[in-house]
């Protein structure tokens, strides 16, 4: 099985095709923005708070509350698509609003997620990992808190460079090759790749 779990914050255009043969996990208020959106969830978890009226009342076979104060609706509904084995777990409306909120649903990527928004798909890095993209096309790498990285394919390189968060590599681009690898020798990392290229002189 594959997830697809939406946070109540803006969700992509194209929604319809990501949950194309996904189980749907609405979190909480996620809901609202799936039926506005005509798709209908196959589960709602969290503590009830921002969904509306006429969201409950329309999908009150599928509803689950959870009201766990130790955990945000994201986390539960991420727990519950583990707890379902589900082999791929997507993460979209995550991005914005409460900073801590947006924070904790970062977490969520060194426990197997996949997130995606607007600008960015973000994933953890576990060792090798390649991906083709456009000359100029942005990525960034973030090392929670250290990394010891090697890049290729880029308009900056890194060999075995030790990173920490917020310092070196938040900002890189695809070179010419349209090709990236990246290798995390050790540490935590994460990579968000860029949907868009910044222009140059």
């Amino acid at each position: 099985m594959k997830a697809l779990i939406v946070g109540d914050r803006p969700i992509l255009e194209d929604v319809s095709r990501l949950a194309e043969g996904r189980f749907v996990i609405a979190a909480d208020g996620g809901a609202n923005r799936l039926l506005s959106h005509g798709i209908r969830p196959d589960l709602v978890i969290g503590d009830m708070d921002s969904i509306s009226s006429s969201s409950k009342r329309e999908l009150e076979d599928v509803l689950l509350e959870d009201k766990n104060i130790n955990s945000t609706d994201l986390e539960k509904a991420f727990d519950y698509a583990k707890d379902q084995n589900a082999s791929q777990i997507t993460v979209i409306g995550w991005a914005g609003g409460r900073v801590d909120h947006t924070l904790a649903a970062f977490g969520l990527v060194f426990k197997g997620a996949i997130l995606i928004d607007e600008v960015f798909h973000v994933e953890e890095i576990k060792e090798k990992f390649s991906f083709s993209s456009p000359e100029g096309t942005i990525f960034s790498l973030i090392s929670v808190p250290t990394a010891v990285v090697s890049v290729s394919g880029s308009r900056w390189d890194l060999d075995q460079t030790s990173l920490n968060l917020g310092g070196r590599a938040l900002h890189n681009e695809v070179d010419s090759s349209g090709k990236v690898t990246i290798t995390c020798h050790s540490g935590k990392l994460a990579l968000m790749r860029g949907k868009f290229r910044l222009p140059h002189d």
